[in-house]
């Protein structure tokens, strides 16, 4: 059985797997959550939801209707959050920061296990999807020109070099020096771009900051195209506005979160899930 929470929109191109199990869930005029589940569940339950652009919200509300869920009947409840947020909180950068993601995680402990798309944290309690290959196939059918992929720090690598692989293409880092939780400074790109189609690849688009910064430098370096890539795009319009005007020819990002750029799907990821 699969059960969407209130950001799980993705779990209804899912039917063909199995019933979509009906829940009530609504923010009540006082700000607190209602969460019903009219109807006796058993065995293995697969609950989907995305924790943009509400993620304490959501965090709370999954407990809630896994804890709900297993009073109804479930044995077996796997969490699948196509957008885990706090994944970047699970070390500290800064000195005093907050180690978020365990708390997270703490707070979900009561789901069997865990599945997320392009977690960025380290936590042997999450199990990684990628969805760099399909963001690779995707950039596979666009004619590029002596491609090269950009990843937006080292730990980018990781991705980076499986994209690279599918097109064929070089890959390098963009160094930057992290300011404080949203604000950056690019300090060097790549140069090797001159007539060269230039793919920023990050599994995170939130604040913009890299891939404008990084788009005014290349500009100065006439590349043929410039465009930003993402699993998970976690903006609204006026970022991406202002992605645009920098010189970003076109943004490319999945419907883990559901965004104007959500132009792949990771719906066969999720199906795989399922089918597991």
């Amino acid at each position: 059985m699969i059960v969407a929470g209130s950001n799980g929109e993705i779990a209804y191109k899912l039917r063909q797997i199995d019933e979509i199990s009906s829940i009530q869930i609504e923010k009540l005029s006082y700000g607190e959550k209602y969460i019903r589940i009219p109807s006796e569940v058993s065995g293995k339950v697969f609950f989907i939801n995305s924790f943009y652009p509400n993620p304490d919200e959501i965090l709370f509300e999954s407990r809630l209707i896994a804890e709900t869920l297993k009073e109804r009947g479930a044995e077996e409840i796997i969490g699948i959050f196509p957008y885990m947020a706090y994944s970047r909180r699970s070390r500290s950068v800064i000195y005093g920061e907050a180690k978020i993601l365990d708390v997270a995680l703490e707070i979900l402990d009561v789901f069997d296990e865990i599945y997320a798309i392009d977690f960025y944290g380290d936590s042997d309690r999450v199990k990684n999807v990628s969805a760099m290959p399909l963001i690779g196939e995707y950039l596979s059918k666009l004619d590029l020109q002596d491609p090269i992929i950009l990843g937006p720090d080292e730990i980018s690598l990781r991705w980076i070099k499986d994209v690279a692989k599918i097109l064929n293409a070089d890959y390098d880092i963009i160094k930057k020096i992290r300011i404080d939780s949203e604000n950056i400074i690019v300090s060097s790109i790549p140069t090797d771009v001159e007539n060269r189609d230039v793919i920023i690849l990050d599994d995170i688009i939130a604040t913009g900051e890299t891939v404008i910064q990084s788009a005014k430098k290349l500009r100065t370096l006439n590349p043929k195209r410039v465009i930003a890539a993402a699993t998970h795009a976690l903006f609204g319009k006026d970022v991406y506005a202002e992605i645009l005007k920098a010189g970003i020819d076109d943004v490319i990002a999945t419907d883990t979160v559901i965004n104007i750029v959500s132009k792949i799907s990771v719906v066969k990821l999720i199906e795989e899930i399922c089918l597991s």
